[in-house]
């Protein structure tokens, strides 16, 4: 019995952790964002961590191209500068959605267009004013991914400065592709003060995405009561809602021990996948702060992942927990059904054949 009660104990505890990390992460004034952890991986399984994260560095939002202007009498084009194309498509498909929308009258249509030219203006004079930093950033990417392909001998200072090197790159391109982005945020927000109350009562549209930002069904998040409160329609913002919401179920599944082995399973994949992006190796650089303690390849997260399997493993929750109603009214009937005499992951445990439940 008090082996019982001190795994129950266990599995409440790990259940707590997963629990208030997830309700944390949903409220907006802490700032949460996968982009942080996930952005940071090292080891031989980072690159599968940047894939998940949209344009990490800026590159595609940042890509230059020639402006023109269209002469409706001559039917010919002329070119008058440079734009940013990723940013500049969706601000008029926006505009686009907006007018359907809100069917708006010739007077708002009139305003509403005034606002957007505008803005595409401001937009196309960034390009020009910040080409020499765009193209310079594009050129030392290059370079730099020309010197990381190439084979080293795992010097110290060689893995410090490709790290560093990297990190730098990352926040330049993520500082000029952002600032275009607060433009399209103010952009979006003077349209909707040109609508009339009965215009804003059809709700609001999802906000601008960019590029592999944009997902299918960004209203359906917009539109959702409690999600749209912490929830980006986005990539970033649907990876970010995943975590969160699967970080709070977890939890509570293994704090009420309702269906325990699976919470416990995928909280275990989610471990795995901590321990994968931070790679827990002695060479791997950067090397984990001091702060978190010291340790070689297994530690904290590691015993975690190790707990969490645990727990699948054994048949916790109908110890203390909503499981034993899930056994004991299904579970064991579904069994017998499939011709099973054994509980396969506790053999040890049960015998179905004549109803016993040993535990």
């Amino acid at each position: 019995m008090i082996m019982i009660a001190l795994i129950v104990v266990l599995r409440v505890s790990v259940g707590w952790h997963f629990l208030y990390e997830g309700l944390w992460k949903m409220q907006p004034a802490n700032g949460f964002t996968a982009k942080g952890f996930l952005g940071m991986a090292k080891g031989p399984t980072r690159g599968l961590y940047y894939m998940m994260l949209p344009d990490l560095d800026g590159s595609e939002r940042l890509t230059l191209a020639k402006a023109y202007h269209y002469d409706e009498a001559s039917k010919t084009k002329k070119e008058i500068g440079l734009t940013l194309p990723v940013f500049e498509n969706e601000w008029f498909a926006y505009y686009k959605n907006f007018k359907a929308k809100y069917k708006l009258s010739d007077d708002q249509s009139k305003e509403t267009e005034a606002i957007v030219n505008q803005y595409v203006e401001s937009l196309r004079d960034y390009a020009l004013e910040k080409q020499d930093d765009i193209q310079a950033f594009f050129g030392s990417k290059k370079r730099q991914y020309k010197k990381m392909v190439v084979p080293t001998n795992g010097a110290e200072h060689q893995k410090i400065r490709d790290w560093d090197m990297q990190m730098k790159l990352r926040k330049e391109g993520s500082a000029l592709a952002d600032e275009v982005e607060k433009m399209g945020a103010n952009m979006e927000l003077a349209l909707w003060c040109e609508l009339n109350a009965a215009q804003k009562a059809e709700g609001k549209m999802p906000p601008l995405a960019y590029g592999q930002n944009k997902i299918p069904g960004a209203s359906l998040i917009t539109n959702t009561p409690f999600i749209n409160e912490f929830a980006k329609p986005t990539r970033l913002g649907f990876l970010d809602l995943s975590v969160t919401l699967g970080l709070s179920a977890i939890g509570l599944c293994l704090m009420l021990g309702f269906c325990t082995r699976l919470a416990a399973l995928g909280g275990a994949v989610f471990m795995l996948n901590v321990c994968l992006s931070q790679f827990p190796w002695p060479t791997v650089y950067p090397y984990s702060p001091e702060v978190v303690g010291h340790f070689m390849v297994f530690g904290k997260d590691s015993a975690e992942l190790l707990i969490l399997l645990l727990l699948a493993a054994i048949p916790s929750g109908r110890w203390g927990g909503l499981d034993w109603f899930l056994w004991n009214f299904g579970g064991k009937q579904i069994m017998k059904l499939w011709g099973w005499k054994k509980d396969p992951l506790c053999p040890d445990n049960l015998d179905v054949s004549d109803g016993k439940n040993a535990a």
